[in-house]
C-alpha cells in the first residue's frame, strides 16, 4: 500500500515507501524535498490545496477513485486512487505532518469506464438500430428502454420507460405474449415468432398487427436470467397482402372449381396443371391425381400433339390463343378418342405485367363437327347428283329455245332464255355449294400460272357489264404487273365482288373498279353505292351463309357462300381481304396477292 508523510506547512517528504515511489514514478532522491517540488505535475491539480486545508484545520480527508495526473518517465499519465489524508499532531496538539495512505485503483477505474462506455455504446445501438428494440428487466418485465421503432410500434411514448410491461401496455394482458416471456425469464431459453399477430392500441384504437421477434435473454455475471431483450419487426402489410392475396386465389379457385365449363389453371413455363375442375377432368378423361403435374405426365396423350407447344408459346409471349373445332385425341377409360373442341388459352399477368400462369376454357364440339361433316358430306352429294340433270336440263332449254326461235316464235323463245338464265343461276348455287365441301374436306383445288393481273380483271368486268344495263362498271387498273396463282379462281372471287357490288346497290348506277400496286403487293378494290355494311356486321360477311339480316334478308338472293369461299381462295393463295363500309354509304371489297418475283 502506497504510504508517505509530509512534514510542515510546506509538506517536506519525511516518508514515502516504496509503493508510493513506484505510483510516483520517483525514486528515494525525492525524500526531503518539498512535495511540490518533487510533483511540480500537481501544481494545477487540487492535491496540495487540500493538504493545506487538512494542515490548517486538523481535519482529516478521505477520497474515493479519485484523479490524478502524474509524470512517468516524461510522460504525463492519468491513475485514479482510493487516498486518506490524515493529520498528525504534537504534544501541544497542532498538526506537524500528514500521513498520506493510498491504493491505486485505476485497472478497476478504467474498467467502470469501460464499462459505461461498452452500455452507452450498446444502448445508442438500440437507438440506432433500423428495428425496434426494448430491455425488459426482472421478473415483473419493466421496462428498462425501449427505442423510437418499438415505442412507435407498441402505440407508445417514452413515459412507458420505467413502467411494467403490462402496466405500459395493458392490451397485452389475455394475450400470450406475457407468458412467452415469463418462459423466456425462466429457462432463458430464446423466443422466435414469425408473423404473429398482436392486438396493439395505437391512437386510442384496438388493430390487428403482425410481427416478426426475438425474445433474447440477458444474463448477469452469475449467469441468471437478469432482463429480456425484444426485437421485433413489423410485417403487417406483407401479411396483410398474402392473406388477400391467400382469399383472392381461394376465391378463383373456387371460381374455376365452380365453373359448369371445363375449366384449368396451368402454372409456370413446364405448364403445371394447379387446377382443374370435374368437368375438364371428366373431358380429359382423367382423375385428380393429374393436379400437380406438368400437362406432359398427366395427360401423356398429348404429347405429339399441337396444344403444349401452344401452351408454352402463350405463356412465352403473353398473346392469347383461341381454336374452334380443334381435332385432339385423349385416352378415355384406356381408349384412345378422337373428339373437336373449341378452346382459349389466357394468359394472367401479376402486378408487374409478367405472365404467371394460363386459364384454360374449353367445350367439346364434337356431335356439332360430326352434323357438320354429315351435312357437308349431304350437300356434297345432293351438289354432285343436282348437277347432272341441271345440266342436261340446260341443254334441252338451249336447244328448245333454238328450235322456238327457228318457228319464229320470240315470245316463247325470250320465256325459255329466262329459263335459262335461272338454270346458270342455279347452276352457280350448286357451284358454290361443290367448293364449300371441298373447302371443309380440303380438297379444294388449285392450279398455278403466271398471268397478267389487269387482264384477268377486265376480263371480268366486260363479262359481268353484259349482265347489267343499269349499272356502268368504271374500271382503273394501273397494276402492271403479272402474278402466279389460280387464274380461275381469281376470275372466280373477282366476279362475286362484281356481282354482290351490282346486286346491292339497287340504286346506284355505277360500280368502280380499281388495281394498283404496293411494296410487294398488288391490291383490287371493288367500290359500290349500295346499301353498305354497319361496322359490328362487318366482322362476319365471309363467314359462311352468312346474308343481310332484317328486313332485308329476303331481298337478295343467294346462300351467303360467295364472299366465304373468295376468303378461303385467297387465303389459299397466301393473301389478304377484307372491307370497308359505313351503313347505307356502300362498301368496298378488297384483295391483295403478293407479288411473286
Amino acid at each position: 500500500m502506497p504510504i508517505g508523510l509530509y512534514e510542515g506547512e510546506n509538506f517536506i517528504i519525511r516518508v514515502a515507501n516504496k509503493a508510493i515511489l513506484k505510483a510516483w514514478g520517483k525514486d528515494d532522491s525525492v525524500k526531503g524535498m518539498e512535495l511540490a517540488q518533487a510533483l511540480p505535475e500537481l501544481a494545477d491539480q487540487p492535491f496540495l490545496q487540500i493538504l493545506k486545508t487538512v494542515f490548517q484545520s486538523g481535519k482529516a480527508y478521505e477520497a474515493k477513485e479519485d484523479q490524478v495526473d502524474l509524470e512517468i518517465d516524461g510522460t504525463l499519465k492519468t491513475f485514479y486512487f482510493d487516498f486518506v489524508y490524515k493529520p498528525l499532531f504534537n504534544e501541544e496538539g497542532k498538526v506537524w505532518a500528514i500521513l498520506n495512505n493510498a491504493t491505486d485503483v485505476t485497472e478497476l477505474v478504467n474498467a467502470k469506464f469501460k464499462c459505461k462506455e461498452s452500455e452507452a455504446l450498446f444502448r445508442q445501438m438500440i437507438y440506432d438500430a433500423p428495428i425496434a428494440i426494448g430491455i425488459l428487466r426482472g421478473k415483473d418485465l419493466v421496462i428498462e428502454d425501449a427505442n423510437d421503432d418499438l415505442l412507435k410500434i407498441w402505440g407508445k411514448t417514452r413515459k412507458v420507460i420505467g413502467t411494467k410491461l403490462l402496466d405500459g401496455l395493458p392490451e397485452l394482458a389475455n394475450q400470450l405474449f406475457p407468458e412467452i416471456l415469463q418462459k423466456v425469464y425462466q429457462t432463458g431459453e430464446a423466443h422466435y415468432g414469425y408473423e404473429t399477430l398482436a392486438r396493439l392500441e395505437r391512437n386510442g384504437v384496438l388493430g390487428d398487427y403482425y410481427f416478426n421477434f426475438v425474445y433474447d435473454p440477458i444474463f448477469n455475471q452469475e449467469k441468471e436470467v437478469s432482463g429480456i431483450m425484444t426485437v421485433a419487426n413489423e410485417v403487417t402489410p406483407q401479411v396483410v397482402a398474402r392473406l388477400e392475396l391467400q382469399e383472392s386465389e381461394e376465391r378463383f379457385k373456387n371460381l374455376v372449381l365452380d365453373n359448369p365449363m371445363p375449366t384449368a389453371f396451368y402454372e409456370t413455363e413446364d405448364i403445371v396443371i394447379k387446377i382443374a375442375n370435374n368437368e375438364m377432368l371428366k373431358l380429359w378423361g382423367k382423375n385428380e391425381k393429374i393436379i400437380g403435374l406438368p400437362i406432359s405426365e398427366g395427360i401423356p396423350e398429348l404429347v405429339g400433339q399441337p396444344f403444349i407447344p401452344i401452351l408454352k408459346e402463350v405463356f412465352r409471349s403473353g398473346i392469347p390463343y383461341h381454336a374452334d373445332q380443334q381435332e385432339a385425341i385423349l385416352v378415355i377409360d384406356g381408349v384412345p378418342m378422337k373428339s373437336w373442341y373449341n378452346f382459349t388459352y389466357k394468359p394472367l399477368r401479376d402486378a408487374d405485367g409478367k405472365v404467371f400462369g394460363i386459364l384454360h376454357a374449353a367445350i367439346e364440339v364434337t356431335r356439332q363437327v360430326q352434323l357438320q361433316q354429315q351435312k357437308d358430306e349431304f350437300l356434297g352429294i345432293a351438289s354432285h347428283e343436282l348437277k347432272t340433270p341441271v345440266t342436261s336440263i340446260k341443254a334441252y332449254a338451249q336447244v328448245l329455245e333454238r328450235m322456238i326461235r327457228a318457228e319464229g316464235d320470240e315470245k316463247k323463245a325470250l320465256m325459255v332464255k329466262k329459263m335459262d338464265m335461272q338454270l346458270n343461276r342455279l347452276t352457280g348455287l350448286i357451284a358454290d355449294l361443290l367448293d364449300v365441301t371441298k373447302i371443309q374436306a380440303g380438297k379444294m383445288t388449285f392450279n398455278s400460272a403466271e398471268f397478267d393481273f389487269d387482264d384477268l380483271i377486265r376480263e371480268m368486268v366486260e363479262e359481268m357489264q353484259h349482265t347489267t344495263s343499269q349499272h356502268h362498271l368504271h374500271a382503273a387498273l394501273n397494276s402492271r404487273t403479272t402474278v402466279i396463282a389460280d387464274r380461275e379462281r381469281i376470275g372466280q372471287v373477282v366476279t362475286n365482288f362484281l356481282s354482290n357490288a351490282i346486286k346491292y346497290s339497287v340504286d346506284a348506277d355505277s360500280v368502280n373498279v380499281k388495281s394498283y400496286c404496293t411494296d410487294d403487293e398488288v391490291i383490287l378494290s371493288v367500290q359500290d353505292y349500295g346499301i353498305g355494311i354497319s361496322s359490328d356486321l362487318q366482322k362476319f360477311v365471309f363467314d359462311q351463309f352468312y346474308r343481310v339480316s332484317g328486313n332485308q334478308q329476303h331481298t337478295y338472293p343467294g346462300l351467303g357462300l360467295g364472299l366465304y369461299i373468295s376468303a378461303e381462295i385467297i387465303r389459299n393463295e397466301g393473301g389478304r381481304i377484307w372491307v370497308e363500309s359505313k351503313e347505307g354509304a356502300g362498301a368496298t371489297f378488297y384483295f391483295a396477292l403478293k407479288i411473286k418475283q
